[in-house]
């Protein structure tokens, strides 16, 4: 399981509905793909009291979805959207705290002894901070490539499965939610709602949009809003009733020559000097995620690589169109694609279509033990074992 189960409900089971503001953010969206500079953007403070078509605005205290908390003093904030949602279509917005030019905060922040701005000696920002969160509403992306990327960065071990049923993913810098198949784009592609944070400080390349309940609580407000505007709401709204986990997820290198996250048979000719990090997220019977980064660069670790079992139904939709309809080979039970740096299977365990996803860099790929597909296959089988499912992949 995904961190603790600490809950973030009430003794009512409901979870609090609190904002931290916007001043501790992290990791924003890239805002890609064609047409872009063609959307219509509004620009406010012209309405400083919602966000996003509405989907957020700031609170007097209140507890409603989507409250933000009162600017804090020496800030500002304002928002930024393209044309509302429409059902196929991607739509952007998103809201920025900056620091007022003149309210001296900025130069403060740094060493006390060195007068610098981090640890390594950087010089502090002059400029106002700024910290954003952008949202993104949007059919999966369309290339293979760009969806496995994609993929990286949304079902990550930082991210906790939504409670319920629900099929979304919270962590404290990323989120993301999948709308229902009605929203789907023309061409099947499932929309899913993204939120992530950024901020110009030093050594922020992820932050803290706030805790899970919070941004739990944005995620829903906007993918609430956002179905009903594009015209595929569900008849009930999406709520968490159920305690939130926390999106802490494990380290599962323990050792050079181990099997990585726990999982029996991914293994890697890893030595002591390779800087590479695995690190374990959900393990449940409908989702479990595993994350490798490359921390050759502490200050910015990259994405190397990921396995990701999922029958969540609108979930495992993310991964349509990866791999062709056929089956990938002898041995293997189901359809997909087994190649050197990515493999997907779909399978049904338990009566349950269930999708098997793993994704290397090229150093890992040729790191494997003994080979990248024997690493899958393995990882896979124990996976299914641990679903009581018959194997998927072959043995030998």
């Amino acid at each position: 399981m995904t961190g603790s189960n600490k809950s973030a409900a009430t003794a009512g089971g409901t979870p609090r509905r609190r904002r931290k503001g916007l001043a501790v953010l992290l990791g924003l969206a890239v805002l890609a793909g064609a047409g872009v500079g063609t959307w219509a953007t509004d620009t406010w403070p012209f309405d400083k009291e919602s966000y996003c078509w509405g989907a957020w605005h700031e609170g007097d205290g209140d507890e409603s979805p989507g409250s933000l908390d009162e600017v804090p003093e020496g800030y500002e904030r304002t928002g930024e959207q393209s044309a509302p949602p429409r059902k196929g279509e991607r739509a952007t917005c998103s809201v920025t705290l900056k620091e007022k030019a003149d309210s001296g905060d900025s130069a403060d922040s740094g060493d006390s002894v060195t007068g610098t701005g981090d640890e390594y000696g950087d010089s502090p920002a002059a400029e106002p901070r700024e910290d954003r969160i952008t949202a993104e509403i949007a059919p999966v992306p369309r290339g293979k490539g760009a969806r496995a990327a994609w993929l990286s960065d949304f079902l990550d071990a930082q991210s906790a499965p939504l409670p319920d049923g629900l099929p979304g993913l919270v962590g404290r810098g990323r989120a993301a939610f999948v709308l229902p198949e009605k929203c789907d784009a023309a061409d099947g592609r499932p929309t899913v709602v993204t939120l992530e944070g950024s901020s110009d400080t030093a050594m922020l390349a992820t932050a803290s949009m706030g805790s899970e309940a919070d941004v739990a609580d944005l995620l829903l407000s906007l993918a609430n809003h956002a179905a009903e505007q594009a015209g595929c709401a569900p008849g009930e709204p999406f709520e968490v009733t159920s305690p939130l986990a926390e999106a802490t997820a494990d380290d599962g290198l323990a050792a050079q020559g181990s099997s990585l996250c726990r999982i029996s048979g991914f293994r890697f000719r890893l030595g002591k000097d390779d800087h590479y990090r695995a690190h374990i997220g959900a393990v449940r019977d409908d989702l479990q995620t595993c994350s490798m980064v490359d921390r050759t660069d502490v200050r910015a670790p990259t994405p190397a690589g990921q396995f990701v079992m999922v029958s969540r139904p609108r979930l495992a939709a993310l991964f349509t169109g990866l791999a062709d309809d056929s089956a990938p080979g002898k041995g293997w039970r189901g359809k997909g694609e087994i190649g050197e740096e990515r493999a997907v299977l779909t399978a049904d365990c338990g009566g349950r279509p269930t999708v098997f996803f793993m994704q290397l860099d090229r150093f890992l790929s040729a790191h494997a033990d003994p080979g990248p597909r024997q690493v899958f296959a393995a990882a896979a089988n124990s996976v299914a074992d641990r679903l009581d499912c018959r194997a998927v992949a072959p043995t030998s």
